[in-house]
């Protein structure tokens, strides 16, 4: 019973990356596109944190924190710093607008030579960072300052 109980908790502190996912399946499906490249799409633009937490901010306390919890297999609590914690996180090197203009310029090069699966790839990277900056306009009270810098910061 305990597992279900933790299982269910890990299910609801993820509910961030579900939203993710499902926002890139409604883009392929919009699109008529391939619906795993869509999955894809809408979970790589988080590649950004695991180079945070094992590359340049290794060092950082919300790192520290993490990776103790990832040895010590305290699941609940490493999906729970995990879903409260991210939101400050502002030295991501990717999560800026900058990145979206440039998956927004080959979106448009992949629409233009019609290669449909990369315009449902990097539609979907669009619409997490769109989403990320929504969620954090209403969570935060307005945007994360990494999203108005180039880099780690």
């Amino acid at each position: 019973m305990r597992r279900i109980k933790v299982a269910g908790y890990v299910f609801w502190q993820s509910r961030h990356m579900i939203y993710h996912v499902m926002l890139g399946l409604l883009w392929a499906w919009t699109l008529g596109g391939r619906w795993e490249i869509a999955v894809l799409g809408s979970l790589l633009p988080d590649v950004d944190h695991l180079n945070y937490f094992f590359r340049y901010g290794k060092n950082d306390t919300y790192t520290q924190q993490v990776l103790s919890h990832i040895k010590n297999r305290q699941w609940r609590i490493l999906f729970y710093v995990l879903a409260t914690g991210h939101k400050f996180n502002t030295s991501l090197s990717y999560h800026n607008i900058y990145t979206v203009g440039v998956f927004l310029v080959l979106s448009g090069i992949a629409s233009a030579i019609d290669w449909g699966s990369g315009v449902v790839l990097f539609g979907a990277m669009i619409l997490h960072y769109l989403f990320d900056m929504v969620d954090d306009v209403i969570q935060l009270g307005s945007m994360n300052p990494n999203w108005k810098r180039w880099g780690s910061g």
